[in-house]
């Protein structure tokens, strides 16, 4: 149910008359003022509005017509609403409010001044090993936060991934498809696939049913793989080819891919992406200590760069004073 939260310039989705947002302006009139469409999905359709009495932009998404008659289709927009309401975050973007109609499903979210990691990355074909880091940072955070909250999000994906503009801070979004830990499948569920192929953890692509947080972090080392690469680990046209491979297939190495990243940072992503959930990071906050570490040591090798070997020894011939004289 992957739509857009964020701006864009996609000229195919220029504002246009569209059913949902017949609705969605009879439905909201007086309290949002909508603008245009930001995003299509495979359910839903995101439109930009103003809130009228807090003088801010929303993004609201809406049931797409052919859907809304479905019950177990709003139902699914219920059950995000209700899940996302669970979570406050930084990372994560919040709903505000939801509404429903005979005709109309709707969710009220932020809106994030920016675009989907998806979006960005066709333009760069990679990001460089700095942004990768931070934006593997915030993902790690967020993760950790939705976790210990009970949820596992299932669908982390470049699409759900919206990069702030000017601050260039990473949020998650589209928790439709997410599970409350040690829940039993519902009937959509057990109807239905969830996630997205080319993401999928092993476990998932398998169909079981006990998918634990480190199948989040399987699809964060997709992630990360994608940004410092430009290709994801595998591909195939049908979901059976992507499922067999991420089951029994190695990716290809990132070294091998000519990768301009720190070793540290290739043997973490590739470590998110073990076959066994146990060899993977336990969790995403060990994951996050493990970014932070190659952050701190990337910033640490510029510094020494920066002023040179002997410029290096006199900043720690100077600590090394301070501490004898002061003591800790």
């Amino acid at each position: 149910m992957t739509t857009q939260l964020a701006e864009h310039t996609d000229p195919n989705l220029a504002a246009v008359s569209t059913l949902e947002r017949r609705r969605l302006d009879m439905q909201v009139r007086g309290q949002y003022q909508v603008v245009r469409e930001l995003g299509r999905g495979g359910m839903g359709v995101v439109f930009l509005a103003r809130d009228v009495a807090l003088h801010r932009m929303v993004a609201i998404k809406v049931l797409r017509d052919e859907f809304v008659t479905s019950e177990p289709h709003r139902e699914r927009f219920r059950r995000e609403a209700r899940l996302t309401a669970r979570l406050t975050h930084p990372g994560i973007v919040p709903v505000y409010t939801f509404g429903e109609s005979r005709d109309l499903v709707y969710l009220v979210m932020q809106y994030v001044n920016g675009e989907s990691l998806a979006h960005r990355l066709p333009g760069v074909a990679k990001l460089s090993a700095a942004e990768s880091l931070a934006i593997l940072h915030d993902l790690a955070q967020a993760l950790e936060y939705a976790h210990a909250q009970g949820l596992v999000h299932r669908d982390l994906k470049a699409e759900n991934v919206l990069i702030e503009r000017g601050t260039g801070r990473a949020l998650l979004t589209d928790f439709g498809v997410a599970r409350v830990r040690d829940s039993s499948p519902d009937l959509w569920e057990r109807e239905h696939a969830s996630g997205t192929p080319h993401y999928m953890s092993p476990e998932q692509a398998a169909g079981e049913p006990d998918l634990d947080r480190r199948s989040d972090i399987y699809s964060l080392g997709v992630l990360g793989y994608l940004m410092l690469s430009g290709t994801l680990p595998f591909d195939g046209s049908t979901f059976t080819a992507l499922a067999a491979q991420h089951i029994v297939k190695a990716p290809v190495p990132l070294d091998k891919l000519g990768v301009d990243a720190p070793q540290p940072l290739v043997r973490a992503i590739m470590r998110c992406l073990a076959k066994e959930r146990g060899d993977r990071f336990a969790t995403a906050a060990d994951f996050g200590t493990a970014i932070t570490r190659i952050t701190a040591d990337n910033a640490d090798r510029a510094v020494r760069r920066k002023i040179g070997a002997r410029g290096w020894m006199r900043v720690t011939t100077v600590f090394a004073i301070a501490a004898a004289l002061f003591g800790p």
